[in-house]
C-alpha cells in the first residue's frame, strides 16, 4: 500500500504543465506525515456549493469543489482516501484558486487504481468539505451500471429525481451518472416555470447573458441538497445542449437570443466558460470518448454548438436535405464515424441531445380520432432534433450498415419524455416497419430517451392518448411516455442491455413516491427491443430538500 501510495502522489499532477493550464491553479504536494488532523467540518461558510466528481478513466478522475466567503487567492488543500473516514490517504494536494475561476477548484486526480472507489475531500484554513465519493472506470469487467438525465430547471420544481438516484436500495449502486444537458436553464423567473410557488426563483432575476448571469445561476443550481448529495455520491459524466447558452442554439445564433442581448458569441464563451468552471468536466473538447473495458465504448456527443447548422423552419424546406449541412460538424463527425468503424468492444454507448430515430407525424384526423385538440405544436415534425439534419444522420446510419457494426444503443435527453426505439436505416422514414421487416430490412442500433428532472412534458388530457397513437404510425417506437419525470437505469452485461424507466409522483412537494414504470432491453447482436415484464416497484419517499 506505501508504494501505490507513493506512486499516486508522483503522478497525481505528472503533467504539471498542462494541469495548471487546463485547470486554472498551482498544486505542490502536502507531506503525509504534515497532513492536518484536526479541523471543523463547514458545508455552509466555505463549502457552499458541495463537492463533484466526473469523467472518470482507469487511472482519473475530475474533482470539484468551489470557496465561497473569500475574495484573494486562496489555498486549498485537496485528500483523496480509500475510506469514508479519510484515514487511509491516497493523495494530498495543495491547489490555490482566485477570482479569475470564481473561486471555483478542479483537480485531474491521476495515478488512481481502475474500478476503485474512493473518497475525497477538500480543506480550507482547518475547516473540510464533506466528504463525496467517487469511482474509477475499469481496465475490465464484465458489468457496467448508469443512470441517465436531462433537462432539469430549477424553478419548475424540486428535484425529486436527483434525490431517487442517491437511494442505492432502490437502483442498486451505479458507476456515473450521465447527464445529458440542459443542467440549467437561462430564463428569467415566470419564463419558464413559477419558481415564487416552491421558493426557487431562479438568480439572477432575469435571463442570464454575461458570465456574471451563467456564474451566479450555476451557483444557486449547486446549492440544491438534492443535487449536491446526488454529486457527492457518484461521478458524473456531462455533455451541454441549448439552455446551458439559450434556446435551441446553434454555432452561430440561437431562438432565444434577442435584440438588445448583446454579441451572440460573445454569450457563447461566457457560458462556455462558467460551464467548465462550474461542472467536474476535463476542459479542452466537449466531445470525447470514455472505455468501460471490453464492454462498452461510450461517445459523448455535441449536438448543440460545436457545428449545428442553424434549424430549418419547415420540414419541407429543400434546405433541409442539403448534403452540406450538418449537426455535429465535419470534424466531431469524421471522429465519431472513426470511433464507431473502429471500435472492439462488444456495446457502442453514444451519450447526446436531440432524438435520433425518425418521427413520423401526425396528421389532423389522426388525432381527432383519439380525440386530441390538434395544435400547431403536436402536428410539426421538430427540425430540431436528428429529423431536420437527415443527411448528417444518414451518415451515420450507412456506416453502421457498411461496417456491420452491432450493438449501438443511442442514449438521449432534451424532449422531456420517454421513449424506445429501433433504429432503422431508412432516414425518410419511407417504409412502414412491416415492410422493413418483410424485406429484410433489421434495425441498425435501439435508441433510449430519458425524462426531464423539472421540465414540463405534455399533461392530461394530451399526454396519454398521444402517446398511445405515436407508435401505431411509428411502429419502431416500442415505448413512449409522455408527461412524467424520472431517469433511466441503463445495465449493460455481454449478454444484453436493460434499460429501465424510473418516475416520480411530484415535483411539487419534497414528499414523493418513485416507481419503476418500464423496462425494456436488447440482446446482443439483435437491435431489436423486448420488454421485461413484473416490475411493480415502488418506494414512498418524505426528504427535507433544505437541508
Amino acid at each position: 500500500m506505501k508504494n501505490s501510495i507513493n506512486n499516486g502522489r508522483r503522478q497525481f499532477f505528472k503533467s504539471a504543465g498542462i494541469t495548471a493550464s487546463l485547470l486554472g491553479f498551482n498544486a505542490s504536494a502536502v507531506p503525509f506525515e504534515m497532513l492536518n488532523t484536526r479541523f471543523k467540518l463547514d458545508n455552509n461558510h466555505y463549502f457552499r456549493h458541495g463537492v463533484a466528481s466526473g469523467d472518470p478513466l482507469p487511472n482519473a478522475v475530475v474533482l470539484w469543489t468551489r470557496i465561497s466567503n473569500v475574495a484573494t487567492e486562496t489555498q486549498v488543500t485537496l485528500h483523496v482516501a480509500l475510506d469514508g473516514a479519510m484515514k487511509k490517504a491516497v493523495l494530498s494536494e495543495r491547489l490555490t484558486t482566485n477570482e479569475s475561476r470564481d473561486y471555483t477548484v478542479k483537480a485531474d486526480a491521476q495515478g488512481l487504481m481502475p474500478n476503485t472507489t474512493y473518497f475525497y475531500q477538500f480543506e480550507v484554513n482547518g475547516y473540510r468539505s464533506r466528504v463525496g465519493t467517487t469511482k474509477t472506470a475499469p481496465v475490465t469487467t464484465n458489468h457496467a451500471r448508469f443512470a441517465v438525465v436531462s433537462c432539469s430547471n430549477y424553478p419548475g420544481g424540486f428535484f425529486n429525481v436527483y434525490h431517487a438516484l442517491t437511494n442505492k436500495n432502490m437502483v442498486g449502486d451505479i458507476d456515473a451518472v450521465l447527464h445529458l444537458g440542459d443542467y440549467l436553464y437561462e430564463y428569467a423567473e415566470d419564463e419558464y416555470g413559477d419558481g415564487s410557488r416552491l421558493g426557487r426563483a431562479p438568480l439572477p432575476n432575469k435571463e442570464i447573458t454575461s458570465l456574471s448571469d451563467y456564474r451566479t445561476r450555476h451557483a444557486q443550481y449547486k446549492t440544491d441538497p438534492d443535487l449536491a448529495l446526488l454529486h457527492a455520491t457518484y461521478p458524473f459524466i456531462t455533455v451541454w445542449d441549448d439552455h446551458e447558452i439559450t434556446n435551441d442554439a446553434n454555432k452561430s445564433g440561437a431562438e432565444n437570443h434577442n435584440e438588445g442581448e448583446g454579441d451572440y458569441q460573445l454569450r457563447k464563451s461566457f457560458a462556455i466558460r462558467a460551464y467548465y468552471e462550474w461542472v467536474p468536466i476535463r476542459e479542452g473538447s466537449i466531445y470525447r470518448h470514455f472505455e468501460w473495458g471490453s464492454l462498452l465504448d461510450l461517445y459523448m456527443l455535441d449536438t448543440r454548438i460545436e457545428g449545428r447548422d442553424p434549424q430549418v423552419d419547415s420540414p419541407v424546406s429543400a434546405e433541409r436535405y442539403d448534403t452540406n449541412r450538418t449537426l455535429l460538424g465535419d470534424t466531431q463527425e469524421r471522429w465519431l464515424l472513426d470511433k464507431l468503424t473502429t471500435s472492439t468492444s462488444k456495446w457502442r454507448f453514444i451519450g447526446q441531445q436531440v432524438m435520433f430515430s425518425q418521427f413520423k407525424g401526425l396528421n389532423a384526423p389522426n388525432l381527432e380520432a383519439a380525440g386530441i385538440p390538434v395544435t400547431k405544436d403536436i402536428l410539426a415534425l421538430n427540425m430540431d432534433q436528428w429529423d431536420g439534419y437527415p443527411e448528417s444522420r444518414q451518415r451515420i446510419l450507412d456506416a453502421l450498415q457498411a461496417f456491420s457494426i452491432e450493438n449501438t444503443v443511442v442514449l438521449t435527453g432534451d424532449i422531456h419524455t420517454s421513449w424506445g426505439m429501433e433504429v432503422f436505416e431508412d432516414s425518410t422514414n419511407g417504409y412502414t416497419y412491416n415492410d422493413r421487416i418483410r424485406l429484410g430490412k433489421q434495425p441498425l442500433a435501439v435508441e433510449f430517451v430519458t425524462p426531464s428532472v423539472t421540465s414540463p412534458g405534455l399533461s392530461d388530457p394530451v399526454a396519454d392518448p398521444l402517446a398511445a397513437l405515436i407508435p401505431t404510425m411509428n411502429p419502431h417506437m416500442k415505448y413512449v411516455e409522455l408527461k412524467s419525470h424520472g431517469f433511466m437505469i441503463v445495465d449493460a452485461t455481454h449478454q444484453k442491455v436493460v434499460c429501465d424507466w424510473w418516475y416520480v409522483d411530484t415535483i411539487e412537494s419534497p414528499k414523493y413516491k418513485a416507481f419503476l414504470a418500464k423496462s425494456l432491453y436488447t440482446v446482443s447482436g439483435s437491435q431489436r427491443l423486448s420488454e421485461r415484464k413484473s416490475l411493480g416497484k415502488s418506494f414512498d419517499y418524505t426528504h427535507n430538500p433544505f437541508n
